[in-house]
Order: C-alpha cells, then structure tokens, then sequence
C-alpha cells in the first residue's frame, strides 16, 4: 500500500477549506465595542483579548459602550507563502446596549470634554519649546511611564544623542504610574506641583485592548487643569490614538525614543543658534569706510562769466581814457 504524503501547503489548504465551509457557530457575547482605526473594522473587548465583528452596511455600533451581540461564530483562515493563521470573528446579527444609563453618562461626560476642549490653549510642539529654552537657561521636564518600565530610558538615551552638548540644558523628572484612569489622573495632578516646564506621557508598545485602557475622563481632566504642555508618545506608530487621553495632548509621537530625539534635537538647534548670536554681540565687527569721492573737474568759465569779464574790461578801459583826456 502506497502512503499518501502531504505538503505544508496542502495542510493549509486543508484546513482552510474545512474551517470555512464547516465552522458556524450561534453565540452571545459580551464586552466592550472599540474601532480599529489602522485597519477599518470594529472589535469586540473584554480588556484582554478582542474578536473581529463582521457588520452589516446598514449597521453601527456605538463605540466605548458595552454591549450583548448575537450573531454567529465563525473562523477565517490566512494562508500566506509559509504562513497560516486561524482567527475567530463574530458575524453581527443583532446587538442591545448594557446599561443603557452608563452609555448616555460616558456620552455626556465625552460632550463635556469636548467643550472644555475648545477652550484649552494649544501647546504646539516647536513653537511651545523654542521659546521655553529662550525663556529658561534649564528646563524641567515631567516623563510619566508605567510601573517598573523603562521607556524613559529610551526616551533619554533618544535625546541625549540628538541633543549632544547640549543636553545638560534639560533636567528630566520621572513619575511613575498604573496608567489606569484614577491613579493616572493623581500623578498627572503631582507633576503640576512639582515645577515642571512641560510633561511627556510614555508608554511601549502593545495589544489595542491594553493601550485603550490607559487613561480615561478622570485624566483628561487633569490634563486640563494642568494647563502647562502635555504629549503623549504611546506605542507604534499604528497604535497611535487608540487612548483617550491622546485626544487631550498638544502633540503625538510613534515612540518615546522618536519624542526624545525630537526634543533633543530642538534643544541642540535653540542651543545652537543662542550661543552664535551671544559670539556675534560679544565680538566687535569691523566694517571697512569707503574711500572719499574724488574731487569734482574743474567747471568750464560759462557765457555770462565771459560776458561779466568783459564788461569790467569795458568799464576800465573807459576809466582809463577819461583819465588821459583830462
């Protein structure tokens, strides 16, 4: 009996083939609606781990709120050259709001951080630290990160390589916290005391569950009544605006080591340009006189000067005559 061998390929193919057309499954699941913004579709979050919702067009889902979904269970597979991957997603019949009092509280509370908002004073980013560096011969800035992380050290290691001799400029303070709303919110209230030009809020990398989870309204808040400049650098570049609170910063970076450079490189050039422009006052400028314009041509005698000439001519030829007749 000959024995039938497979290929990878045909395994993928396979299971692929199986998944699809058997797998279907009616569920009803909980959690919380989030938008994955970089890829266009909405999940379902239990704050650890999220699942695809397949939509139909008619239908939206209210985002931040929680909510029961009935639908159908079904499994996609990707199959790409050496890959193959089986992830579940969830086919939305129908869907009903839980506590439908907390979802008109979260929409309400989001209106009134929008409207405070509006009156908030921008901190752009160049413009905010040109003139804070003009301003200060030493700045203090605030790096919140999480418990025991070490983004902050990325974020130095970025700035002092941009920064260069220069770096001494800018004093760094640290302040850890959970992230999580409340305890968040009380460390962004403890940078506001503690003297701080300006404030960056660092977090690696991670699952859009996790990275939603940091902040809420309670820090935003904060982030309001501090009124001094506040960025965030959470994540990659693909996981950036996912938190709440980045709706609040005065500007966003991919990474912490990204921030860090950028501000060691505006500190290096502020730095730069002050110490040309104290050389240019402090050293004297010789500026060479041009030579004296050289003397006019001496101007032909004119007509009426002729004309005078020989009227005095006339005058005293005739003295001279009438002096003789006598």
């Amino acid at each position: 009996m000959t024995q039938s061998w497979l290929t990878p390929s045909d395994i993928a193919e396979k299971l692929s083939s199986h998944i699809s057309s058997g797998f279907l499954l009616p569920v009803k699941v909980r959690g919380t609606v989030i938008l994955d913004k970089q890829r266009g579709y909405y999940r379902l979050s239990d704050g650890k781990a999220g699942i695809t919702l397949n939509i139909p067009p008619s239908m939206e889902l209210p985002i931040g709120a929680e909510v029961e979904i009935d639908g159908v269970l079904s499994a996609n597979a990707f199959v790409k050259e050496d890959v193959a991957l089986v992830y579940p997603a969830i086919n939305v019949n129908s869907y009903r709001v839980l506590e439908e009092d907390r979802e008109k509280e979260f929409q309400r509370r989001l209106l009134e951080l929008e409207n405070l908002l509006r009156g908030r004073h921008h901190f752009g980013f160049w413009e905010t630290f040109t003139k804070l560096l003009g301003e200060h011969e030493r700045l203090r800035i605030g790096l919140i990160h999480g418990n025991s992380a070490q983004v902050w050290q990325d974020f130095i290691i970025g700035f002092r390589g941009a920064a260069g001799k220069h770096a001494d400029r800018v004093e760094f303070v640290r302040f850890e916290s959970s992230l999580v709303d409340g305890e968040l919110a009380k460390t962004i209230e403890e940078t506001a005391s503690s003297g701080v030009h300006a404030v960056f809020l660092l977090r690696g990398g991670g699952s859009q569950e996790e990275l939603a989870r940091i902040g809420g309204f309670e820090s935003i808040l904060a982030v309001i009544r501090l009124n001094i400049p506040f960025y965030t650098a959470i994540g990659h570049s693909f996981d950036r605006m996912v938190s709440l609170i980045e709706k609040v910063a005065d500007g966003h970076f991919p990474t912490p080591s990204i921030a860090g450079q950028e501000l060691g490189k505006l500190d290096f050039t502020v730095s730069e340009l002050e110490t040309l422009k104290q050389e240019l006052i402090r050293r004297p400028v010789e500026v060479p006189l041009p030579p004296p314009p050289p003397p006019p041509p001496p101007s032909k005698p004119s007509f009426a000067w002729w004309l005078g000439l020989l009227a005095v001519g006339g005058i005293l030829l005739l003295l001279i005559l009438w002096k003789l007749g006598k």
